[in-house]
């Protein structure tokens, strides 16, 4: 696809103090949390659906590479094949590979579709994606006061069991407050904590 012939000319700095992989369903808002992560505004459209977004920045005292997974969409149960067979070029991009994989889950917009994604993943790449995936609760002005732990008491199950499936790992970011760069901050922290198994991650993700 042109989209990802074109991506393919780009490469990451290896240097790059975090890698990270955004990967969601559509409407996930990976385009937004990559530019509150980075702390700038994306130069590409968001129109296109199926290519993917490579990015560098240095934010917050880190340099961030990230790479913005291309919207997945279902073909009954299943992911898509072409998506899913972008999604593994796109791994690949991140050589060495990345540190953690994002998976984008806006605040209230929990459904069976999201339940699906881990049982995805683990089909990609093998059952220790789980073990570097942070669960990012997007939209987190819609949690309206109200803190993560509440919301997550009241909000359904399944998205309590896929925290628990990632090892317990989630972070909330509001989108719509980029200044807040605390938040960031605090996100990085979250992934840089699990850095020494990055070598581990990265051989099991590049063997595709």
């Amino acid at each position: 696809m042109s989209g990802m012939s074109e991506n393919k000319r780009q490469t990451f700095n290896s240097s790059s103090d975090l890698r990270l992989f955004l990967l969601g369903n559509i409407g996930c808002g990976k385009t937004s949390s990559a530019n509150t992560i980075l702390n700038q505004p994306s130069s590409r459209s968001a129109d296109d659906p199926k290519s993917c977004n490579l990015r560098e920045a240095f934010t917050d005292g880190r340099r961030v590479a990230l790479v913005e997974a291309p919207r997945w969409y279902w073909a009954g149960e299943k992911v898509d094949d072409s998506v899913r067979k972008e999604t593994e070029q796109a791994v690949a991009l991140m050589e060495p590979g990345p540190h953690a994989v994002l998976l984008l889950i806006p605040v209230n917009q929990f459904t069976e579709m999201e339940s699906r994604v881990p049982s995805e993943l683990r089909e990609m790449f093998g059952q220790e994606v789980l073990d570097h995936t942070l669960v990012l609760l997007t939209c987190g002005d819609y949690l309206m006061g109200k803190s993560v732990e509440e919301y997550l008491q009241k909000e359904d199950p399944g998205l309590r069991q896929m925290i628990k499936g990632c090892g317990g790992n989630f972070h909330v970011l509001n989108n719509r407050n980029p200044k807040d760069r605390e938040q960031v901050r605090e996100l990085l922290e979250k992934v840089s904590n699990a850095e020494y198994k990055q070598l581990e991650f990265a051989s099991t993700l590049l063997d595709i």
